[in-house]
Parts: C-alpha cells; structure tokens; sequence
C-alpha cells in the first residue's frame, strides 16, 4: 500500500482543484453532486472533539476525477492508495441539544468508461474475500457453469444468470453476501454485486464490487439512492454488470463511484460503507 497522502483545506465554502484531468473536458460528462448533512447532539450537555468522515466520489484516472469540491465548514480531505477521496470534519464543541448542517457540493468529471485502466497487481482483485466467498463450493459449482471462452462471454453469462435467477428483495440493512445470495437467489443490490464479483473471480476475472449513485444529471441523492454494483477487468477496463438494474456494459459514464469494497482498511471510514464518526453525534446524511 502507498502511504496515504492528506491533502488540507480549511475555511467555508472552500473550492479545490483536486485532481487534473487525464482527458480534455471536452470529452467528459460533468455531473455535481449536492449533499447536506445534519448532525445533532442529542444530549443535554456539551459533545467534544467529535468527527466524521464520509467518502466522496473516487478518482481514478482516466474514467473518473473530481473537478471541485464545496464544502461549507472547515474541513480536511485524505485520499488513499485505492483512490478513495474522503471528507474529514472535526467539531471541538458542539452545545447540548445543537443541531448543526453542513452543506457539500462536488463537481465530478465522468470519460468513457472504455478508456484503458490497467491494473497494478491483478491479483488484488481475484481474491475470496469477507461477503466475497469466491473458493466456496457452492460459487465455483455455478461459475464452472458459466465459464465462457472469453472473459467478456463469460462477465455476459454471468449477467444473464443473476438477472434472470436472483429475486430483488428491497433494501437489506445488513451485509449478506455472495453464498447466501448463490443459495436463497435473493437479495437486494448489494447481494446481486456480491455475488457477480465472486463469479468472475471465480472464473479468473479480476472484478470488484462498487458503492456510489446513478445518474443522468446534476442531483441531491437521498440516502436511500445509494447502490452497489459489480465491475469486471475485461480488455484492459473495468466494465460495468448491473444486473440488479439490468445494465451491463452500458451506461457507465452513469455510474460515480464512490467506494470500492474491500476487506480491510485502508483509510478512516474503515469497513463502513459510506462515512463513519468517532463520536456520539447523530448523523443523517
């Protein structure tokens, strides 16, 4: 791992340029992204040094850069090996029964997701995992089952299978993963992207498991908008399957990626899937 990089910022309503672009902006699809986050102190005595951390979109280049960050409180950004970008906002006091909001704007640039994205070590990425139990059974039974000739006939073999097997269950608060998801053939998003990276790495795909939004346009997310898919190291890209949404492939310039699963920690939102706190602050994003 590289060390993790921190980049400071402080002041409100603070714009930073966080990443230069690997293609002209011409050729990418800007998308901004408003967030408000309200955070209570639900006690009748003082809350302090209390902090937050929450992930924005990632950069990784060339498919994906933030352009600008707002942000209307003093704030530090980290970023880390596997491009992660995450908001840092520290409190020294908050008064009893306060409430406070703060306001988050991000600029994403977005390029066609067909760009070459080689990988560092593939092997990363075939690996069984906590929620990823690639070297079950079960998963390497129904993989062999959908082992194509090629990578890219078999990333659509397994598409075809969870998009035409798998029961959509609504949300699921809890984690569940990919055998529970190979036996009940139920789950909610998170289970579908589970499920198809533990296929591919099981058939020697490189593949990952991705948190973020999906949009065609500028929007304030809800919490509830928030989705998992999968994506696979086909021909030098990662390309997007879906089949919870019934994507694949396409459209992926649709798609800001804001975390990239993985079992261990790697910066200090640790193994929570969107932002994590320190301390008794209640948090709604």
């Amino acid at each position: 791992m590289k060390r993790r990089s921190w980049l400071r910022h402080s002041g409100g309503m603070l714009t930073a340029a966080l990443m230069p672009c690997a293609a002209s902006a011409q050729q990418a699809v800007r998308r901004q992204l408003r967030f408000s986050i309200v955070l209570s102190n639900p006690h009748p005595s003082e809350l302090r040094d209390q902090q937050l951390w929450l992930y924005l979109p990632a950069s990784e280049s060339p498919i994906q850069q933030i352009d600008s960050v707002s942000v209307s409180a003093k704030h530090n950004m980290l970023s880390d090996a596997l491009g992660h970008n995450i908001l840092q906002l520290s409190f020294t006091r908050i008064a009893p029964l306060a409430t406070k909001v703060v306001s988050i704007a991000v600029d994403v640039l977005l390029h066609d997701a067909s760009e070459p994205a080689p990988l560092k070590d593939f092997r990363d990425w075939l690996t069984t995992e906590r929620y990823i139990e690639t070297s079950d059974a079960h998963i390497q039974a129904l993989a062999a089952q959908l082992r194509q000739p090629t990578a890219q006939s078999s990333g659509r073999a397994i598409y075809e299978w969870l998009r035409q097997n798998m029961h959509y269950a609504g949300y699921i608060a809890d984690d569940l993963g990919a055998l529970y998801a190979v036996t009940q053939r139920s789950g909610d998003c998170t289970e579908y992207a589970y499920l198809a990276v533990a296929l591919a790495r099981a058939n020697g795909i490189p593949a990952r498991m991705v948190g973020g939004y999906v949009t065609d346009r500028n929007i304030a997310p809800r919490a509830e908008d928030y989705h998992n898919w999968a994506e696979l190291h086909i021909d030098g890209a990662w390309r997007l399957l879906d089949a919870q949404k019934e994507h694949w492939l396409t459209p992926a310039q649709q798609y800001i990626a804001f975390r990239f699963y993985r079992d261990k920690i790697t910066n200090p939102v640790g193994l929570a899937h969107r932002f994590h706190s320190n301390g008794e602050l209640q948090i709604r994003l």
